[in-house]
């Protein structure tokens, strides 16, 4: 799929859009032409230069601090996107968080906490998205290799994970009769701030630089450049899938 404007006139909001694979997606998308509305919490600094990196590219931009914790808040945010662009036509779930502790040491409010943001929003932006998509939309579900391999301290977020790839199918069949296709992609292990949380970051970016199948490691934009093509015309019959993009590290774990 050659990268001409073919999303303009399209509205997209990618949550933590801010920094890591969140903004490799607003700014690849920004490229195709879409209007770009992206979410963010804590990272103010970062959500100031994403926003001009996104207007650089000629298109518009709205950033929203918004804890997606908070069912008000996702409202807010909607309401707010709504009354800027009238529509919407693409919603990344790309927000993520998580208490990297083992199942024995996990406390309830981490597991709430987790399942909250990586799961339970997702699903209400997918229901507030639906009312915006007017003519039919995409939505995209950013999960990881964790849904599926038990990794270490990962136990809150692969759980999380595990439960929005089967969120991704059910919308899929849902929301398909609106026009509506919804798949996920699940990304590998890619060195960015988000890693920084993991007690075995160390052994996670060092497995991640030596990927058999691959000759570099895994890239933002790598899983940004899926992404697209999910959101595009040629994707169109590919619905409540899950497309793996890991360089095929997962082939040897």
């Amino acid at each position: 799929m050659n990268e001409e404007k073919s999303f303009s006139n399209k509205v997209a909001l990618i949550t933590g859009g801010s920094r890591g694979i969140g903004k490799a997606i607003c700014l690849h998308l920004a490229k195709m032409g879409a209007d770009i509305a992206f979410n963010y919490f804590r990272h103010h600094k970062e959500a100031l230069q994403t926003e001009q990196d996104i207007l650089a590219e000629g298109v518009k931009c709205l950033p929203i601090k918004a804890h997606l914790g908070d069912i008000n808040k996702i409202k807010g945010m909607f309401n707010l996107i709504e009354e800027t662009f009238g529509e919407l036509d693409i919603l990344i779930n790309n927000a993520a968080s998580g208490v990297q502790r083992p199942a024995l040491e996990l406390e309830s409010k981490h597991w709430d906490w987790t399942m909250n943001i990586n799961a339970k929003a997702p699903w209400l932006c997918a229901q507030e998205a639906t009312r915006l998509m007017k003519n039919g939309g995409k939505i995209i579900n950013i999960t990881s290799l964790g849904s599926q391999k038990v990794l270490p301290y990962y136990f809150s977020v692969g759980v999380s994970k595990a439960s929005l790839e089967a969120i991704t199918r059910y919308l899929a069949v849902e929301l398909g009769p609106l026009g509506i296709s919804v798949n996920g992609v699940s990304a590998g292990y890619i060195e960015t701030q988000a890693l920084d949380h993991f007690p075995n970051k160390d052994s996670m970016v060092a497995s991640a630089k030596h990927i058999r199948t691959a000759n570099r490691p895994l890239e933002p934009k790598d899983v940004a450049e899926v992404v697209g093509f999910l959101c595009s015309n040629e994707a169109e019959m590919i619905r409540g899938q899950i497309l793996m993009v890991d360089g095929g590290h997962s082939l040897s774990l």
